[in-house]
Parts: C-alpha cells; structure tokens; sequence
C-alpha cells in the first residue's frame, strides 16, 4: 500500500494593515542578566545580545536585587560573582548596545544607597562628590551613563506578607511600608538625577498573590501601593511564568494577556487620577517556564510562546518585557550556544522594530497565531505561530488597506534547528511546518516598496534590532572633530574600532557620524552606537547613554563587518554634517 504526506491544512489569516494597535516603542524587546552569571563577561556575548535584537538589559537579576550592595559588588546570602561589577555590566550593556534597566536593592539597601548609584552611574564628571565603589577598578569620579529606568526592588510581596518568603526583606513587611519606601527612594535618586523614571513593583492580575490579603495587607497589594506611591512613579512592574503542566497549556496562556493588561491598566486608571496615562506597564520578568518532565527552559515550544506573548503583551500597550534569563534560557553557560528562545527574539526584529506600527489582524486557526506589523519603511510584516507539534498548515493571507508586490521574503525558524533562515516565496500563501516562528515580509505591489507622500522623504529603515534615533541638533559654525579608526581583519570579516573626539568649542547633545566605505564592505552589527547602512554610505548616531559629547570629550565605539578584495579605510568622515581629521 503506498502512503502519502498528509496535506497541510488551510488556514485563513486576515491583517488590517490600517488598524493600528501602537507603535512599537523603543524598550520593547530585553532581557535579564544576573550579578551571578560566571560566563558575562565572555567577549563573545556583546555581540551575541547585539544579534539578538533586544535593546534593554535588567540587572543585577531577580531576587539577587533585594540582597545586593552595588558598591561592594557583593549579595548577603546570595552569590555575586567577584569579577561582575556595576561597571563590568555597563561595558558588557554599552558594547551590546543596550540600554540598561537596574533594580534597586529595597530588600537590604537604604534609600541613600539607592540614591548613590543614580549619582554614581549618571552625574560623573569634574566636580563629583558622590559614592565610590569599594571594587577594583571603581570609577573615583563617576559615569555619566544615563541610565534612564530604574526599578525599586523585586518581587517584594514574596516576603511573607501573604505566606510564602523567598524574597529578602529587612524592612516593615506589607505593601504600606514597600509603597512609603518607593516615595522615598523615588523622592531621593529624582533629586540626583530629575531624568530618570522609577518603577514600582505590582502583582500579576490573576496570579499569585493578586487579590489575597493578610494581617498586614488588609487591602490588596495593588489597591495599597498604587494610591501611596503613583505621585512619585513613572511605571510598574509585574513579571509573569505561566508556566503549566504540560507544552500546549503554556502556549494557550497567552490568551489571558488582554485580560492581565486591561486589570492593570483600569488600576492605574483608578488610583493614579491625571498621572495615569503616563505610568508604563513593564515586563520585566517573564518564561514559560519549564512544563513537563524532561524538558528544560531551552525547548521549542517557549520559543513560540516567547513571541506570542511578546507581540500580545506590546499590542496591549507594554512598554518592556524582558526575557528570563540570558544564560541557560537564551544562550549556554559556556559555549555560548544559543537555545530556541534566542531565534524567538531574534524573529522579532524581522517582524518590527521601535518605531514601526503594529496593526491588527486574525486567524482561522487557533493554533497558529499572528501578529502583524507595518513597518515605517512601507513594508508590511506578517508572523505566523505554529503552535501544533504535529500538522503543517497553509495560510492564506487577506489583506486589507494594504496592496502587496506578488513575492515576499520568509524568515523562517523551527525544529530543524540551525537558526533562521529566509527565502524568497508567495506573498499570498505560505506552509508554516509544526512547532514553527514564519514572518512573511511584505513589499508594496504599487512600486515594490512604500510610495512616499509627495515631497517628503521616505524613512530609512534601520538594521534589524537597531533603534531609530531622531536626529542631532547640528552644530553651526566651525565645529570640528578627529577620528580614530583601527582594525582586527581575517579573511571575510572584521572588527572596526572608532573614537570621535570633539574638538570643536561647543558641547554636542547629540552625534551623527557618516563616513563611507570604499570596496563594499557591510556592517554586520554594532554597539555604542547605532549603525545604518545604505550601499557604501554608514550612519552611526549616539545611544540614549552617549548622547552628549562635552568639548574635548570622547566617545568610542565599534563593529563587526564583511568584506571582499579589499578593506580599505573608510573615507568622508563627517561629524554632524563637518568634515573631520584623521587620527
């Protein structure tokens, strides 16, 4: 008897390219590093995060945060790894291109210690009289980091107030007594530095222990804090493992994410009066934890459920989430390796960027997800999420407001393994296999791209992963500026060094450079900057922690790149719009 392949069953998605669901904002997608990690300082993994896409880096790690002193580098009844400072991080977090998310230690720290590492890492500089690590290699005059977010410790209700204690406390326990605190600390590090946005740490609606009271909780915790502590905020924090007893109930929890947003949101609307439209929602833990025996947090279904929940989570109007946690979950203590979760992120970068739009859209199917985005280049992203372990599908997608060139680009990540990979195929119809990630990008059918407004300039669109910064204010007059440039070549690819120096007589709040490359060479990723390319013509523009370049300052920074024939210096190397002299 001969047997045949089973076909694929069809599927009918619908995207309204004109419905908008918000953009994607600029902390999106991150992850959580941890003061423990004995492979982060591996010189391989800047580049590694930088390739994954995320844009924001948590320290120094869960519950580590509530026992951890940022000055001694050291954790009372927990493990700090000796070599993993404050600064450590940052030059693991400035070369990956990341912007850092810290949370300070409520648990055992003091208000003034909290208040310190605000001066500590962003008011450095001439003049600084602030705190001095105790570590070797402790900065005497501080940075000027700009770390702009800034959690207020961890997941505080964990210290008994409703039962179970795994978080440290040696504070008044209660959500009275964590709220007063917030005020305080929040109060304490804005004097410092009046930029930076602080976070206040909720329960999770419809999880422990949302809703429950105690002695010392006699309303629950959300009900207590936020009407103490939203004067004093910027965003809240809830982390979220639905992690359940088997693969296919995790993935089907993402259902239940309109649901959490919308609780959350109408609190905030309730305690937070005119203030409430301003505080973000914030991720800043979540996985689906481990489901069944013998599986571990590096399996393939969490790479799907990473990507449903993301997407869902930013559709309902979060502004982080950050992924648990980078070694053994993303990557491989080690080796390095990177596990099914890190293509998930990775995926999302090929699905949207900050700044692009995310716009509604369904499936017949309720097993395979989707999520669409129309990206501010013009094209428009579909991404397919198979949730089914044993049946291919073929998707039909109908589009409305939206009119697409006949081929499209598929990105591509599944059991196969061996990371993503992108062909060329329909833009009408595409087969997502078993337990797979599928993003169809889309061009328009009117000139194959997007058709600017007349007399306007179409937006470029960034690298994936990258970050779109608005433009510099350009310096008038005769300001200068030197270049450094230095390379680590091998046969194929290299590492380009740059320092810029400002030697022009004026301050800049924000840096452009543009030089061009003379024998096609391609910048592959960055990091202290963030790099576009468009054919031999580079753009690197600042990060939210370098932007401003004092008179006679420096800023450094740096890419891996491919070439073929010849690499030959860059050339045209201007800074904000002025030529500049070679070093």
């Amino acid at each position: 008897m001969i047997q045949h392949a089973r076909a694929a069953t069809p599927v009918n998605v619908t995207v309204n390219a004109n419905s908008s669901l918000g953009t994607i904002p600029s902390t999106a997608y991150g992850v959580s590093e941890a003061a423990w990690d004995g492979s982060l300082l591996d010189p391989s993994l800047p580049g590694l995060i930088a390739a994954s896409g995320a844009k924001v880096m948590r320290l120094p790690g869960g519950s580590l945060s509530d026992a951890y002193h940022w000055q001694s580098n050291t954790a009372i009844a927990s493990y700090a790894a000796p070599s993993n400072t404050f600064d450590a991080f940052m030059g693991v977090a400035q070369k990956a291109g990341v912007q850092p998310l810290v949370t300070v230690n409520y648990g055992s720290g003091t208000t003034q210690e909290a208040a310190g590492w605000v001066q500590y890492a962003n008011k450095g500089g001439p003049g600084y009289n602030g705190p001095v690590p105790t570590y070797a290699g402790g900065s005497s005059t501080g940075h000027t980091y700009g770390i702009k977010y800034w959690e207020i410790g961890n997941e505080v209700y964990g210290d008994g107030t409703y039962g179970s204690a795994w978080e440290l406390n040696n504070n008044p326990h209660g959500p009275t007594a964590y709220a007063n605190t917030v005020v305080a600390d929040s109060n304490a590090m804005k004097a410092v530095d009046p930029t930076i946005k602080t976070g206040l740490v909720l329960t999770t609606p419809g999880n422990w222990p949302d809703g429950l009271t105690s002695s010392i909780s006699p309303k629950p915790w959300n009900d207590t804090v936020l009407p103490i502590a939203c004067p004093s905020i910027d965003f809240v924090i809830i982390h979220w493992y639905p992690g359940s007893s088997s693969a296919s109930a995790t993935l089907a929890t993402t259902s239940q994410i309109p649901t959490i947003i919308s609780s959350l949101r109408s609190k905030i609307n309730q305690y937070c009066g005119s203030r409430a439209s301003s505080i973000q929602i914030m991720v800043t833990e979540i996985n689906g934890g481990e489901a069944a025996s013998g599986q571990q947090a590096s399996a393939m279904y969490l790479a799907l459920f990473e990507d449903d929940a993301f997407m869902g989570m930013l559709e309902n109007g979060v502004a982080n989430l950050d992924y648990w946690l980078v070694h053994d979950d993303l990557l491989a203590s080690g080796s390095e390796t990177p596990y099914p979760p890190y293509y998930a992120l990775q995926m999302l970068s090929h699905l949207g960027v900050a700044g692009d739009t995310m716009v509604s859209s369904s499936s017949s199917q309720s097993l395979v997800a989707v999520h669409a985005v129309r990206q501010a280049n013009g094209k428009l992203a579909v991404l397919l999420v198979n949730k089914d372990p044993s049946n291919s599908y073929t998707v039909s997608l109908g589009l409305n407001g939206y009119s697409a060139n006949s081929a499209a680009t598929i990105y591509t990540y599944g059991t196969n393994g061996g990371g993503i990979t992108s062909t060329t195929g329909s833009s009408s119809s595409v087969t997502v296999a078993p337990y797979s990630l599928t993003t169809v990008v889309l061009q328009s059918g009117s000139s194959g791209g997007s058709t600017p407004t007349p007399g306007t300039t179409p937006t470029p669109r960034p690298t994936p992963g990258t970050t779109p910064t608005p433009t510099p204010t350009l310096v008038s007059g005769n300001a200068s500026c030197k270049v450094s440039y230095s390379v680590n070549q091998w046969q194929g690819g290299f590492t380009g060094n740059l320092t810029i120096t400002n030697t022009s007589s004026s301050a800049l709040s924000g840096w452009m450079l543009k030089f061009t490359f003379p024998n096609g060479q391609q910048v592959t990723q960055g990091w202290n900057s963030i790099f576009t390319q468009s054919g031999a013509n580079v753009t690197m523009t600042n990060t939210s922690y370098n932007a401003t370049l004092a008179v006679g300052g420096s800023v450094s920074a740096g890419f891996n790149g491919s070439w073929s024939g010849s690499n030959s210096r860059p050339t045209g190397f201007t800074l904000n719009g002025n030529v500049c002299s070679i070093a």
